[in-house]
């Protein structure tokens, strides 16, 4: 079983560098060409299923990879951003400013750390994993699926398969529209690339 994860393309909130976390922003125009690069890359595909966040930006993305496709797709929360509470809406740089001492204690210690009003990395990653092992028992017959999540989920389900601490998520280049691929063979997940973006370079 072959496993595309794919981050969802790039919305307003990316490009003004806000923390977006479950707040349900659309794509913007540079995302919904970058949708569009990875319709024309699934092209000649075969995909069997497309899994995808619940939240807008996920689902548009899911929407326009799938026009030539004709698959199911299957919306669940459990593959939504991790929840970032208090700081959803504030950029990056007014986090780094005026939240430094939760942003290093998170850093510090992703998997346990909790947000003010949100949950902590290993909340979300224990979902996002779970949920791919019942992709995999229920979906045993189907060779190439497609999840589109969000960076911080990404990130950690790389960090699951790799054998590496949670701590490690930030060393994970995760770009919007960009594909990670894990294999199932033997019962065993293996990671065979992170965050490939040769689909949409120099488009745009």
């Amino acid at each position: 079983m072959n496993i595309r994860l794919i981050r969802h393309c790039e919305t307003d909130w990316n490009k003004l560098e806000k923390c977006q976390g479950i707040s349900d922003i659309e794509l913007n125009e540079t995302g919904l060409k970058q949708s569009q690069f990875l319709k024309k890359y699934f092209l000649n595909k075969e995909i069997d299923i497309i899994f995808s966040s619940d939240l807008k930006r996920a689902i548009k993305t899911s929407e326009i990879i799938n026009e030539n496709l004709n698959c199911t797709i299957v919306k669940s929360k459990e593959l939504r951003e991790m929840d970032q509470g208090d700081f959803e809406g504030l950029t990056f740089k007014f986090i780094r400013s005026n939240h430094k001492n939760e942003l290093d204690k998170w850093r510090e210690n992703p998997r346990g750390f909790r947000i003010p009003n949100g949950e902590t990395l290993g909340e979300a990653q224990k979902r996002a994993i779970d949920y791919i092992n019942q992709i995999i028992i229920n979906y045993n017959k189907m060779e190439n699926i497609v999840i589109v999540s969000h960076n911080l989920v990404i990130s950690s389900v790389l960090c699951y398969y790799l054998n590496k601490d949670l701590v490690d998520f930030g060393k994970f280049t995760i770009d919007s529209g960009s594909i990670s691929k894990l294999k199932l063979e033997k019962s065993k997940i293996n990671v065979e690339e992170i965050n490939f973006t040769d689909h949409l370079n120099n488009h745009y």
